[in-house]
């Protein structure tokens, strides 16, 4: 008679439990290159990592950001700033590190997108 029963992965996956996800974040990213990412235990209420891409209408222009989320997070979101229109895909995974894959990061806070959405407008404005 066969058991699928292993005592090693019941222990492994009780450990896991308990310990907390863990996942790549990027604070500072220049021309697609990111100066300091590191891994940061998620809160026990973020059980996702992600990685995001925000892409602005009026130019060629992304911001990339990856870190730890809720599952309710993920996905798609589209809006505006300053007349700029934007689309941002962040995409999520379960494991601890799955989201360090991409190396292009930038951070998406509310300041970012504004910054981002002013250079953008510069940029139209003046033909840069």
């Amino acid at each position: 008679m066969r058991s699928d029963y292993d005592p090693m992965n019941t222990l492994d996956n009780s450990i896991r439990s308990v310990e907390p996800l863990s996942c790549y974040t990027c604070d500072v990213g220049f021309l697609g290159f990111c100066c300091h990412k590191t891994p940061v235990n998620c809160t026990a209420t973020e059980d996702k990592c992600y990685s995001a891409v925000a892409k602005f209408s009026a130019v060629e222009f992304e911001m990339h950001e990856s870190g730890c989320t809720e599952e309710s997070g993920c996905g798609d979101s589209h809006g505006h700033v300053l007349n700029v229109n934007y689309t941002i895909t962040k995409t999520c995974c379960s494991n601890s590190l799955c989201n360090g894959a991409a190396s292009t990061q930038l951070p998406l806070t509310l300041t970012s997108y504004a910054l981002g959405a002013a250079l953008v407008a510069v940029w139209s404005h003046w033909g840069l």
